[in-house]
């Protein structure tokens, strides 16, 4: 696989569909702030609750902070439902249009990253629960003997649970593109499927085009937090050219498979 070249095409295509279509630009920014308003009506609900110099009801604001999330994360939806858009291979950038689509396809995006993370979900809280039961067990009261007989079950527990996220993440990769393809939600759990499209990509091939994204992604992320503002700002305006561009090489590396 040439890495070059598959990085090259996916900055192609993010400019070809992005740069010269303001339009289309500002309205992937629209659909990416748009998880963000709940949260920022929440805070100032709660500053609102300080400021009136009041004893805040912490029931309240916590529900409200649950509220928020939640329909943050719906809003989302509308983002992910763009991306597997792209996902499917469309050329060039396609429109952004039939808003219910993208929400409801973004909805099964998020339903199968749920499902796809509920293992490692498992492997934490039995982590906690083990630990608690320890603790019952032996009579443990004393905070600071509960952290050190903690320590080391927890960093095992984490670890394993890091390791699970990772495995599950590069399947989970490839089973969201089956399912942008085809359609169907099941297919993005068809696992005899998913393991022979990375066996012919090869492990090796897979993993390192992957560890080149996250790098690039990381020295970007990690210059716009040397300048805090205008990082933010900057961050915010290109954040719809990173997607478009990681999306269409998701899309390349899943096609090296032959399977396009």
């Amino acid at each position: 696989m040439d890495y070059g070249n598959v990085l090259g095409e996916a900055f192609g295509y993010a400019k070809e569909g992005l740069v010269g279509n303001l339009m289309k630009w500002i309205l992937l920014i629209v659909l990416e702030i748009l998880p963000v308003i709940p949260i920022i009506a929440w805070v100032f609900v709660f500053a609102g609750s300080l400021m009136s110099g009041g004893t805040p009801d912490f029931l309240s604001l916590m529900g409200g902070f649950v509220v928020a999330l939640i329909i943050a994360i719906l809003l989302q939806a509308f983002y992910q439902g763009y991306m597997l858009k792209i996902l499917r291979g469309d050329k060039p950038l396609p429109e952004i249009a039939d808003l219910g689509k993208l929400f409801v396809d973004g909805i099964k995006y998020l339903v199968i990253g749920i499902i796809y993370m509920i293992p490692v979900f498992i492997v934490l809280v039995a982590v906690v629960g083990a630990v608690a039961m320890t603790a019952i067990a032996r009579g443990i009261t004393d905070p600071k003997i509960l952290a050190a007989a903690a320590m080391g079950p927890a960093l095992v527990g984490i670890l394993i649970a890091v390791i699970l996220a990772i495995i599950l993440g590069l399947l989970a990769l490839i089973g969201v593109i089956r399912f942008a393809r085809t359609g169907k939600m099941g297919e993005a759990f068809n696992f005899s499927e998913i393991l022979a499209t990375i066996g012919k990509i090869g492990w090796g091939t897979y993993i390192l085009a992957l560890i080149i994204l996250i790098v690039i992604f990381g020295i970007i992320y990690v210059v716009l937090g040397l300048i805090p503002i205008v990082g933010a700002i900057i961050e915010l305006i290109i954040g719809p050219f990173l997607m478009v561009f990681a999306a269409r090489y998701f899309c390349l590396l899943y096609d090296s498979a032959g399977t396009a």
